[in-house]
């Protein structure tokens, strides 16, 4: 199944952050509830400065997920025993255990103005997914003081995904592509001494196949039922805003405050607001804390009945495509234990309006050189 897109490196890349030489190395656990999906994460990253001029980043992550997703089912107290006409279906989930090894390189070069070119490469596979993505920002400072910048990134991705056929219920397989552009526009600005401010305007294209192969519906439930893959439109076109605000509050206590708009011709609209505090205890010791809201309204091809769907032709019951809200709960701690030496561990707690509810536990060490 197909666990997660790579978002484009440089698009990510942010001017505010300082290059230094490191080797980290993390684990990540993630767990939803009612034993739907587990997670486990292991990466490592590291950094190095080739002089002045360039900088080389290279990260690996390997997921193994196992679970349970919800989907339509067949009801075996009904007497169902396959996908296709066979007696009554029913919401349940359905298993699955999943590994994906997922790679990237990013390379920063500043020219003689101190602009910087951020080159990204990622590359993800799994057993029914491959993607592959290429990106490039450029940042300009606009004076001397590099009080101002301003960037502008593109992205393009190329995914291919292999099928099961769940509506015959025959097996086979066959092989669909996707493919995605994303620009991003924006301009940091330093306000004073203690606060920044950026703000960036984004747009993506998708096209190709985009319907979840996992994900089924059941069509003509009061006649001749059948439960069927569902289908998405083959285009989908999303623009949004981004806007992050960073600040001292004093000399040990920061501040991030972001919002995120998000609109695309599935009729989908999001918000997003994150919260982020942290507070230097001394040399050694910084603690973290913050709170996310989400909130989306649903798509309009999406219905959670079973007994909805004829003979529309894009319908899903994807429950990621309804509306609903979202609180994530964030705490934090990295020790210092010497200029080369550190260690972080991380918690989070989500909950959803449509009673799902997740934790993830972060841990890790960075060696700088």
């Amino acid at each position: 199944m197909q666990l997660s897109k790579i978002t484009a490196s440089c698009i990510m890349a942010s001017a505010l952050l300082q290059a230094e030489n490191y080797v980290s190395v993390e684990y990540l656990q993630y767990d939803e509830s009612d034993s739907r999906v587990s997670v486990k994460a292991p990466s490592i990253s590291a950094s190095y400065d080739i002089g002045t001029d360039y900088t080389i980043k290279a990260d690996f992550v390997h997921d193994s997920v196992s679970g349970a997703t919800p989907s339509y089912l067949p009801d075996s107290g009904s007497g169902a025993s396959s996908r296709t006409n066979s007696g009554d279906y029913t919401h349940g989930k359905q298993e699955f255990d999943e590994k994906r090894n997922a790679y990237s390189l990013l390379l920063t070069t500043r020219f003689e103005n101190r602009d910087e070119l951020y080159t990204g490469v990622d590359y993800s596979r799994e057993s029914d997914f491959d993607s592959k993505t290429l990106s490039l920002e450029y940042m300009h400072y606009t004076d001397a003081s590099h009080n101002r910048s301003l960037s502008l990134g593109v992205a393009y991705s190329y995914n291919e995904i292999l099928l099961y056929d769940y509506d015959t219920g025959s097996g086979a397989t066959a092989k669909e592509t996707s493919q995605s552009i994303s620009v991003q526009a924006g301009v940091t600005q330093v306000l004073n001494a203690k606060s920044s401010v950026k703000i960036a305007g984004f747009m993506a294209s998708d096209d190709g196949y985009l319907t979840n192969p996992h994900s089924l519906i059941v069509r003509d439930y009061q006649t001749d039922s059948r439960l069927v893959n569902e289908i998405r439109p083959d285009t989908r076109l999303g623009y949004g805003l981004d806007i992050k605000y960073i600040t001292m509050l004093n000399d040990d206590i920061s501040y991030q405050l972001g919002y995120r708009f998000y609109n695309d011709d599935w009729d989908i609209s999001s918000h997003t607001i994150n919260n982020d505090f942290y507070y230097k205890l001394n040399k050694k010791f910084t603690f973290g804390a913050g709170l996310r809201y989400y909130t989306q309204t649903q798509a309009d091809f999406y219905n959670g009945s079973k007994d909805f769907f004829t003979n529309e032709v894009v319908a899903s019951s994807d429950e990621r495509l309804s509306d609903f809200d979202a609180f994530t709960y964030k705490l934090s701690v990295d020790f210092r234990q010497n200029d080369k030496i550190s260690y972080n561990l991380g918690g989070q707690f989500y909950t959803q309006s449509t009673g799902l509810d997740a934790t993830m536990l972060t841990t890790g060490i960075k060696y700088r050189y």
